[in-house]
């Protein structure tokens, strides 16, 4: 299932209705949501864009109330949410994993246009600073984010080798 069928089943399981392609009378407006109704631009163009657009409208509708469209403060937060929703520090890593190196094959490997990943780095670099790092299963990697997007290993983890603590038992023993 891709990502954006998966965020519909998403909304039909918590009673939202979404309508996919709603003529609204500005280009600007790429998603609303009004009540129990998701309704998004019929000039939505990509699955990547879709995918972006319905993702924040769901934030909206599960962590905002009322009139925020004169709330920069809400709008932030719920874009802050959909980056590490839809890229995270970890899914940089599985997309660097998985062979990608450009900013274009980050995008296309998590599903998501090339401007929303440079937007999540400015996010990233304002949070995290210019470098932070990452410890997966697969190891510690990583993440700079001047001046561009990079990732490299740091080191492997290892697995934790089980100890036998004889030595202990013959000093009780002993005693």
């Amino acid at each position: 299932m891709r990502r954006y069928e998966y965020l519909l089943e998403e909304a039909r399981t918590k009673g939202l209705t979404v309508i996919e392609n709603y003529p609204f009378q500005s280009e600007r407006i790429r998603g609303l949501l009004c009540d129990d109704t998701i309704a998004l631009s019929e000039q939505i163009d990509t699955d990547a864009e879709r995918t972006v657009v319905l993702c924040e409208e769901l934030t909206h509708a599960e962590r905002s109330a009322g009139n925020i469209l004169n709330d920069p403060r809400l709008e932030r937060r719920a874009r802050q949410h959909n980056f590490d929703r839809l890229i995270g520090r970890e899914g940089l890593v599985r997309a660097f994993l998985a062979g990608c190196r450009e900013a274009w094959e980050f995008a296309d490997f998590l599903g998501i246009p090339q401007d929303f990943l440079a937007e999540a780095m400015i996010n990233y670099r304002e949070r995290y600073g210019t470098l932070t790092t990452v410890n997966t299963e697969q190891g510690l990697f990583a993440l700079c984010f001047e001046p561009t997007l990079s990732v490299k290993r740091v080191m492997r983890t290892k697995k934790p080798t089980r100890v036998l603590r004889t030595h202990s038992k013959q000093k009780e023993n002993a005693v």
